[in-house]
């Protein structure tokens, strides 16, 4: 059995989410991460969100985005919310998730989580996939 291209495949994965190029760009991106074995990995995910034949990719996301704001991960549950907005979730539905998030983690870690949302839906909202380019450098990996 083969190993799977998982570059090729996070490319394909990407260029699905956010439109053609946006795979490469995305791994120009991770091609700062300077620890093969943890680049791997991360490439390795993004073949298991490819496959929605249990949880889509919204949902993936969506509890992405919980687990992040439980953790206080905040900036990249930002980028998991400004990724549901792509594909179309409602800033409703993400609000009420981090507000269900209370159940979990307690009210006032929920309302820190919430306005981290709430930022970056805003910034979304004003930006477009632009808010989104950490993830798509333009130019080489360096100036990412």
């Amino acid at each position: 059995m083969s190993k799977p291209d998982f570059a090729t495949a996070t490319e394909h994965y990407v260029d699905d989410l956010f439109g053609t190029g946006a795979g490469e760009k995305h791994l120009r991106f991770l091609e700062r991460i300077e620890s093969p074995v943890l680049r791997e990995q991360i490439l390795r995910f993004h073949v298991m969100e490819a496959d929605s034949s249990q949880i889509s990719r919204e949902e993936n996301y969506l509890i992405g985005m919980c687990v992040l704001c439980a953790g206080k991960h905040y900036s990249t549950a930002g980028m998991f919310a400004k990724t549901l907005l792509h594909l179309g979730v409602s800033k409703a539905k993400l609000l009420e998730a981090v507000a269900r998030l209370s159940m979990w983690i307690g009210g006032l870690p929920s309302v820190e989580a919430a306005f981290v949302i709430q930022k970056a839906i805003a910034d979304y909202e004003e930006r477009g996939l632009s808010s989104l380019g950490v993830w798509f450098p333009e130019g080489d990996a360096e100036r990412a």
